[in-house]
């Protein structure tokens, strides 16, 4: 069966849902409270299929594809949990650990900052069996008071990149090298007050790792007592930028 009425359907881990046409796999799993892991999606942004641990098994698909990219069509059989696909999810967990300085951040860094190491628990990749060489350099020396710019911690999954250009039009944040020399970077590889970067912290809150941190928010770590997060709207521009604040630390 492929219509639910006048609506196509998908075979969702044995069960047929319906789709929307132009919808994705990803789109129409979550939907119907499949948990999909990724690291590169973000909902405002375009599918990008970067990070990988989004695949599914499709019936006659050779291999695993990206959910975030691939469309429903109808009739189609995916399988979202397979021995086969956690496997890979897992490796792939292994493989990104493996390459950061650290996993674990503080959940001040940023509002995304904790995703990477809860799905490195998810999976159980700390096994240190990809030990080895690094990616990323962090950038200590930029001397602006919002943004923490510490790429050992980077992934390469390009949120940042991407909402810079795709959310705010800025277009400041760029990529340079590839494989271990891939590093995120601004024109001229310098620092963020000399780009076009209006500070609007899109790259910060969307960072899954906290390769980018807040440096107003991280200031309380060590503040006695309890830092409470605040979510507001940055009144800086007429964006309005959803922002999640650190406010002073309440005894």
């Amino acid at each position: 069966m492929s219509t639910n009425g006048t609506r196509p359907t998908i075979v969702l881990d044995g069960e047929n849902v319906a789709f929307t046409p132009g919808e994705t796999v990803y789109e129409a799993a979550t939907r119907h409270g499949k948990d999909i892991p990724t690291l590169c999606y973000d909902p405002r942004l375009e599918p990008f299929g970067g990070c990988r641990l989004c695949v599914v098994e499709v019936e006659g698909a050779r291999a695993p594809v990206a959910s975030c990219t691939a469309q429903c069509q109808a009739g189609m059989e995916v399988r979202t949990r397979s021995a086969r696909v956690e496997v890979h999810r897992r490796t792939l967990m292994e493989m990104l650990a493996s390459e950061n300085r650290e996993v674990d951040v503080d959940e001040l860094t940023s509002l995304a900052s904790q995703e990477m190491a809860e799905l490195v628990d998810r999976y159980e990749a700390r096994t240190g069996r990809f030990q080895g060489r690094k990616s990323g350099a962090s950038r200590p020396d930029d001397p602006n008071p919002f943004i923490m710019r510490d790429y050992d911690n980077c992934i390469s999954c390009y949120r940042c990149v991407r909402v810079c250009a795709e959310q705010e039009g800025d277009y400041a944040i760029s990529v340079k090298g590839r494989g271990f020399d891939t590093q995120i970077t601004v024109e001229f590889d310098g620092h963020l007050k000399e780009s076009a970067c209006t500070f609007c912290g899109q790259c910060v809150h969307t960072c899954p790792t906290g390769a980018l941190g807040d440096l107003k928010a991280l200031a309380h770590r060590d503040v006695p007592g309890e830092t409470k997060k605040t979510r507001t709207v940055c009144p800086y521009c007429g964006v309005g930028v959803r922002w999640t604040s650190s406010p002073a630390a309440t005894s």
